[in-house]
Order: structure tokens, then sequence, then C-alpha cells
């Protein structure tokens, strides 16, 4: 990996970023997941006090900053983890590393070699939701397996996106016949007068529209644990609400709500960038049976989509299948994990293996395991199991008698 030409600098401290936020808004082209806005925000709400910043820079010779890869460390006691920036509950989609054209082997050469060289070190590189045709990531990873490093990967559910033609008569003649007849009784409907579309326009009637999502997503999603479905998570709320606050400034947001004679049905939050429209979070009515009102607004908002010239709709992660009816294609996405070739590292390998075998799987391994290492190793296995996987099971616990 020759990175010579390249300039990695660690930033520690979001003011140290400042000077760059021009810069890394044009290497994201506009993503809004990718933006500077939604991680400071998701830093502000998600980081533990413990935790350390790490987002890399990277400059070619001239001083221009050509690539940008969001991380952070997080800390707990002794042990160091190395993650995305975006990670867990907030549901951060197509992290990737950010590179100008040319130089994106070069960057994701240089975030391997970052990484095996930091000091202090770490237990373990955490990659959630990573796009499996992501090809910086990849990049990264495949450089640190050239070193030796072990890596494991766990399937997702898949991602979905419409390609968008310039049409939406185009569009329809993509659909099922039965799926575009419906379309088609759709499209009168909102054109009838009863059906009213309304948008987030300004911080003004920003408000209103996100309490008319809250009470339409708890609607169709909320269980007696969780009253408000995604947003009964406190934290999970306010960084929405602050981030699509962000975001609308940017005139990146797409909160959207119909009514159907005066009364809300459905709702949509989303975001938008010259290129495609993000389906992130919906709510509907359920009570209301006389039509189709998550059908509705999903129209209404491909309809935007096109009408701005998008070339995309992302229906995000999740494996439903009325996707497949608006003429989505999956792509999976994946956990990734990788680890130092080391005694600690190979052990919690193999654990993170057996975590996604089948019971009986998970016997014959330690059947394996338990000829071929003396009781001091079972011993450290379990306990760092233990401290790994949150769980109190070891070899022993799996039907295998000492």
């Amino acid at each position: 990996m020759d990175n010579t030409s390249i300039k990695t600098t660690q930033i520690r401290r979001l003011p140290d970023l400042d000077g760059h936020l021009d810069a890394w808004r044009s290497l994201a082209d506009g993503a809004p997941m990718r933006s500077p806005e939604w991680f400071f925000v998701w830093w502000k709400f998600y980081a533990a006090p413990e935790d350390e910043l790490c987002v890399l820079l990277f400059h070619e010779p001239g001083g221009l900053l050509v690539g940008l890869s969001p991380l952070y460390i997080r800390v707990s006691g002794k042990r160091r983890t190395v993650c995305l920036l975006g990670s867990g509950d907030a549901s951060t989609n197509h992290t990737t590393w950010l590179a100008t054209s040319g130089w994106e082997t070069r960057v994701s050469n240089a975030v391997a070699q970052f990484l095996l060289a930091l000091e202090p070190g770490w237990n373990c590189v955490q990659f959630d939701s990573v796009d499996a045709d992501d090809v910086p990531i990849n990049t990264t990873v495949t450089s640190m397996i050239e070193t030796g490093c072990l890596v494991r990967k766990k399937q997702l559910h898949n991602c979905w996106r419409i390609s968008l033609p310039p049409t939406w008569e185009e569009y329809l003649l993509m659909l099922s016949r039965l799926h575009r007849k419906r379309c088609r009784k759709l499209k009168l409907l909102l054109e009838s007068g009863r059906v009213s579309v309304h948008k987030v326009t300004s911080t003004a009637n920003f408000q209103r529209g996100f309490e008319i999502l809250l009470q339409l997503h708890s609607a169709r999603w909320s269980e007696p644990i969780k009253p408000l479905g995604s947003f009964s998570d406190r934290r999970f709320r306010e960084f929405h609400e602050t981030v699509a606050l962000e975001l609308l400034k940017r005139n990146q947001l797409l909160l959207v709500w119909l009514e159907y004679d005066g009364s809300p049905i459905a709702a949509e939050y989303q975001f938008i960038d010259k290129n495609a429209v993000y389906s992130y979070l919906a709510g509907m009515d359920p009570s209301v049976t006389e039509l189709s009102p998550g059908n509705l607004s999903i129209l209404a908002s491909i309809q935007y989509a096109i009408a701005e010239g998008c070339e995309s709709f992302d229906l995000s992660r999740g494996d439903q299948l009325y996707k497949t009816h608006w003429r989505a294609t999956p792509t999976a996405s994946y956990d990734v994990r990788i680890w130092p070739n080391n005694l600690s590292g190979r052990l919690e390998h193999a654990m993170w293996g057996m975590n996604n075998l089948s019971e009986t799987g998970k016997k014959l391994v330690v059947q394996w395991v338990k000829a071929r290492v003396s009781p001091h190793v079972i011993g450290v296995w379990r306990r760092m199991y233990s401290a790994f996987t949150g769980k109190r099971r070891g070899p022993c616990k799996i039907g295998i008698s000492h």
C-alpha cells in the first residue's frame, strides 16, 4: 500500500473540524446522512463521555482535502473499539469513506494503515450496516486482511432502492399491471381535492409536522412497551428532531403529511439530495380503510422525486414485501468486525462466528475446541464471551459436559 502522497490527520475535537466543513460537504456530494450536520448531532446525543472522536482527514501534497473517514473510538474500561460515526440506534444508512475522484483507493488504504498503527491499540474494529457494494470500506477491510487481521461479516436486512426514470409515465410502465392500475387510481384520488399534501418548509411549521409524524408513526407501529414506535426512545426522538431541523436549514428535509377530508392520514420523514430521496420513517392511520394511506404517501413521494429530477428513491433497510411492488431492488448490508491476530483477537473472532451458528453447529464447534485446548483457555474463553456478549454463557452451557 503506497500512500506516500497522502497526509493523514486525526481530529479528536469537533471545533477542530470547523475549517473543513465546506470541504466535507463537498466530498459528501450533498448526501444528508454523510454530512457534518448529521454526524455532529449524532455525536451530541450518542457519544459517551469516555468515547474519543477519530475523524480522519486526508490531504494531497498541495494541501487539498481529498478524503475523510468518520470514525470514533468507543471506550469501555480498557476495551477500545473503533466504530463508524452514526452507528447504533440512530440507524445511519450508507456510511462510507468520502474521497475525491481518483483518490478512493489511496484514502481506503490510508484508513487501514492508520488503524494498524493506532496507539494505543484497539480490541476490535466495528463497521455496522456496511453496504455490500461499498468499495471504499471493502478496500480497507481487504487491506487489513492482507496484513493478517481477522475478519467476520454478518449479513443484515437488504437496503432497497428504486432507479427512477425521467417521467412518471415511464415509471408506471416499470410496475406490474395490477400495481400500475392501483397507482392510477391513487393518483386520481390525490387529484380529487379530498387529499391535500402538506410539506414542512420552515421552522414555523416544523413542530406541527413533527408532531403529526409522531402521532401517525405511533398509530401504525406502537406496542405496549413502545407506545411511540421507534420514537419511544427519548434519545432517538430528540436526535431526529434536532437533526431534522439542521437538514431543514440546508433544504434537505422532506417532512410531508397527507390529509384526507382535513384529517392527517399519512406522514413521511425523508431526506433529499440532488440525486436521491431517502425514505427514513413513516406513519399512517390504520383506521382509514377506504383507501391505502401508506401507498398513497409513497406514491406522492415518488412523484415528487421524479419531478425534482432525482435518479433514485431509497427505501432504506428492511425486507418488507411492499418494496418489491414499487420495483425497488435490494443490496445486502453487513456488520463487519475486525480483530488483531493475537490470542484475544482469535478468541473473539471465534466467539463472533459462533454467535451466528445454529445450536447444533455450536455444539460441534465446542466439542472440537475442547478436544484441542487446555481448561485454562476454556476459562478465558468463558470470561471473554461474557464480557463480549453480555451473556452468562460458555461452552459448558451448550450441552457439552466437562
